[in-house]
């Protein structure tokens, strides 16, 4: 009795369905006043991204007008860069923890406009400080 018990409860654990938590997240734009970021801010990548988790590294790996003191206590900044076909109507975040594995997925969407402008654009989000293995999703979606 006490074994079916057991597995009628852990049978419902299984068969529940996880759901995918969306997290926070800001901007340069928004916790630092910063504008145009993905024409004003560059760093060194090409169709990539990478996270940066410190001043140090930041003040090393990006230059343009945008060069705040970052709070790396609080933030980790996830950076990528983009080449598009067309000029930039305006670029859109998600950010999702995923339920199976808890790794992290930032979808980017940038939607283009008609403009004959071949742009290579810096996309960001600062997030949470992340844990030190986990584990980060970038796709990159032009509309």
């Amino acid at each position: 009795m006490l074994s079916s018990l057991f597995l009628v409860l852990t049978n419902c654990k299984e068969d529940e369905e996880c759901t995918d938590i969306e997290l926070a997240f800001t901007s340069l734009e928004a916790a630092y006043g910063c504008t145009n970021t993905p024409f004003q801010m560059n760093i060194d990548l090409k169709e990539d991204f990478t996270i940066i988790s410190t001043q140090e590294t930041f003040d090393t790996l990006i230059t343009g007008s945008c060069t705040p003191e970052i709070d790396f206590d609080t933030y980790d900044l996830i950076i990528g860069k983009k080449t598009l076909p067309n000029g930039v109507a305006g670029i859109a975040y998600d950010v999702v923890q995923d339920c199976t594995d808890e790794s992290i997925a930032l979808t980017v969407i940038v939607t283009t406009d008609d403009t004959e402008i071949a742009p290579n654009i810096t996309y960001h989000v600062l997030v949470n400080k992340l844990e030190f293995d986990e584990t980060v999703n970038v796709e990159v979606t032009v509309n």
